[in-house]
């Protein structure tokens, strides 16, 4: 296939090479610059032969970037370059092998690139280039590990208020921990039926499915339930540690639950478990069992009523490249008899009892009583939620749920950053939780 040429082109904002930096989600500023010397060039220069620009900067770090990654980093539209010419119909670049560098000189700001292939030029950010540098040890940084934690831990998380979402500053901190822990507690909302809906939206749009947007867990006494009482979420027994509907391709990913009327016995307490430090500790105490279900996918399948036909196939523990767990899923109630090879079905529930035992541990768990007003957020690829059972004739208890995207979320997340200043937040590069592998 003959590719067309790529014509390759930089929007400056400046005048010379004095350019302000700018690069894909972010605009920092010069003082910014300035203060870090992340950001200066100690030493530059170029490697025709492995086809790199090595750059060693004043803070001590090497970054090499192949020449043809700088290529591409020229006219790349979505994140803010401008597009391609009327007669280009294909954006990646030629052959790594065709760019050959003809000179490269560099300011405070920027580095410039003549190249002699095509006899073009190209500006980068110095900002940019550090920000986005491809050695391990600047990727592993854009993907930090989440922090772990316990029921204790949990017990002295600092409690938000809802009022705190209408404030740009403590807004971020609320998404922070959300984003550290995959859990925060949220106070003082109206007791309103609808008011998570109109909360959530802060946090992304909602996600519709055939439950709706807006889901109402409303236990009644016996003898004003409904068809499909006791089933799912809406039965009045306690429930194990899980995923919600995990069944799907991609679980539901930001949850608010909601409480409106708590169980007036004092029973259907909440429960959660930090799923990925649950399989952190499996990785520990049965590696085979923790190898089996981040190799080996399991059918997940819900077909409880006319409108469920779901069924999926994933892993239990999702993995990134790295062997990092971004991600779990796992629910009893929706995981049929395996469909594995003979030879592999006792392996599988072996591994799933070893993890089991990992969830039900009571060190592990955080334990909450919800109240009129009180939210708990969380992240569903990570942190599992559970319930103690309730007496449904002791009167209604009533709590409502919506969810968000992750990448919706995290969309919103990193905007707020950037316009607070938080470069280092907005750069940050969310993973796929459950649906991480490979």
């Amino acid at each position: 296939m003959q590719l067309p040429r790529a014509r390759f082109c930089w929007s400056m904002i400046g005048v010379g090479h004095d350019w302000t930096a700018i690069g894909p989600g972010q605009m920092k500023q010069a003082a910014t610059e300035e203060a870090d010397q992340r950001y200066h060039v100690k030493a530059l220069s170029h490697d025709q032969a492995k086809r790199r620009l090595v750059v060693e900067w004043c803070d001590g770090h090497v970054s090499r970037f192949p020449f043809i990654w700088l290529r591409h980093a020229k006219f790349f539209p979505s994140c803010g370059r401008p597009e391609q010419a009327a007669d280009d119909s294909y954006l990646l670049p030629e052959p790594p092998d065709a760019a050959v560098v003809g000179s490269v000189k560099s300011d405070r700001h920027g580095i410039e690139i003549h190249w002699a292939n095509d006899h073009s030029a190209s500006q980068h950010s110095l900002v940019w280039l550090r920000d986005n540098c491809p050695s391990e040890a600047a990727r592993r940084a854009r993907q930090p590990k989440p922090t772990l934690w316990k029921g204790a831990d949990a017990e002295e998380f600092h409690w938000f208020d809802a009022g705190d979402l209408d404030v740009p500053g403590t807004k971020l901190a609320l998404f922070q921990h959300l984003r550290e822990y995959g859990l925060a507690l949220v106070r003082n909302a109206p007791v309103e039926p609808g008011t998570v809906a109109e909360l959530a939206k802060h946090f992304g749009p909602l996600r519709r499915t055939h439950h709706g947007s807006l889901f109402s867990i409303r236990s009644l006494p016996h003898d004003n339930k409904g068809t499909g009482a006791n089933i799912g979420a809406t039965t009045t027994n306690a429930q194990a540690p899980h995923t919600d509907e995990g069944f799907r391709h991609s679980p539901l990913g930001i949850m608010l639950f909601h409480c409106l009327t708590p169980d007036p016995s004092g029973g259907g307490a909440s429960l959660f478990v930090d799923g990925i430090a649950a399989a952190e500790t499996l990785r520990q105490s049965d590696p085979a069992a923790f190898s089996f279900l981040t190799t080996t996918p399991l059918v997940w399948a819900a077909e409880r009523n006319p409108e469920e036909r779901f069924r999926t196939r994933a892993r239990v523990i999702a993995t990134d490249s790295q062997g990092v767990v971004r991600g779990v899923r796992i629910t009893d109630r929706t995981i049929p008899p395996v469909d594995l090879p003979e030879d592999e079905i006792e392996a599988a529930y072996r591994a799933l009892r070893a993890m089991s035992e990992q969830l039900y541990a009571s060190e592990r768990t955080f334990e909450w009583h919800l109240q009129p007003g009180e939210l708990v957020v969380f992240d569903n690829h990570r942190v599992l939620h559970a319930r103690r059972a309730f007496n449904p004739d002791a009167g209604e208890r009533h709590i409502q749920q919506v969810s968000i995207d992750r990448e919706e979320f995290h969309n919103v997340f990193r905007q707020l950053a950037e316009q607070l200043g938080h470069f280092d937040l907005a750069n940050w590069e969310p993973d796929a939780g459950a649906l991480s592998h490979g």
